[in-house]
């Protein structure tokens, strides 16, 4: 109660900004990495693929990564007896979860799998990493290296910007980290899917998360706002 009546205690209106990528961010860093992956298919195609599963499937970076509780391989995107593709993650607070796999991110796995020498598409018996480590065995846990990997899209894509002369984008994205692809994926989706479905793909506790995500009203406030005249002709 003394809280509440306290002047100190600052109250907040509207739920807090989501940290993402703009659409022309995203859009230039995606595009740098499909040039990234032509230019230098050994070193970036890794990249493309990474870059694809954040933004995609809203991975956390320890979903994509091995760590104690989780080991990602190939067989982890299954098909159903529907024919339509999933994949199974361990997130947060050890939670198992089945994410669908859209079709551009189904493309996205075959390219990546095309690369490694594989089957477009793995079989239920493909145990194989999905993150192979470059040298030795076994799967990619190291989320700095990941990170790092992001982090060198990141600023491909703020060079590209400024060779665009978009510096204010070029200047916002320098902000960004991993975390902002799943944020982007989700905050894009949820735009166009129903809620309940970018919730469940996500792994939200409950659709108030993912309410946070919704800023269709807030676009509409400002639109509304945009064309207000201080001073009359």
């Amino acid at each position: 109660m003394i809280r509440q009546k306290s002047k100190f205690v600052r109250k907040q209106q509207t739920k807090s900004k989501i940290r993402r990528l703009s659409e022309q961010q995203w859009q230039t860093v995606i595009q740098v990495a499909e040039k990234m992956a032509m230019d230098n298919a050994e070193q970036h195609e890794r990249t493309l693929f990474i870059m694809s599963c954040l933004y995609s499937m809203y991975l956390r970076i320890s979903e994509l990564t091995v760590n104690q509780r989780w080991s990602p391989t190939m067989n982890d995107f299954q098909r159903d007896h529907d024919g339509l593709w999933w994949f199974t993650t361990v997130g947060k607070g050890n939670k198992e979860r089945q994410i669908a796999v859209s079709d551009s991110m189904l493309q996205a796995l075959k390219r990546w799998r095309t690369h490694l020498g594989l089957s477009q598409l793995p079989s239920p018996a493909d145990s194989s990493s999905l993150l192979p480590k470059l040298k030795g065995q076994g799967g990619v846990s190291n989320t700095t290296y990941v990170r790092e990997i992001v982090q060198t899209c990141f600023d491909a894509a703020i060079e590209q910007l400024r060779k665009n002369n978009e510096d204010l984008e070029a200047e916002t994205l320098m902000d960004a980290t991993v975390h902002w692809l799943r944020h982007t994926g989700i905050s894009d989706d949820v735009k166009v899917r129903p809620r309940e479905h970018v919730r469940d793909d996500a792994g939200h506790g409950s659709g108030a998360i993912t309410d946070r995500y919704i800023d269709i009203e807030l676009k509409e406030r400002h639109k509304s706002a945009k064309k207000k005249l201080i001073q009359m002709d």
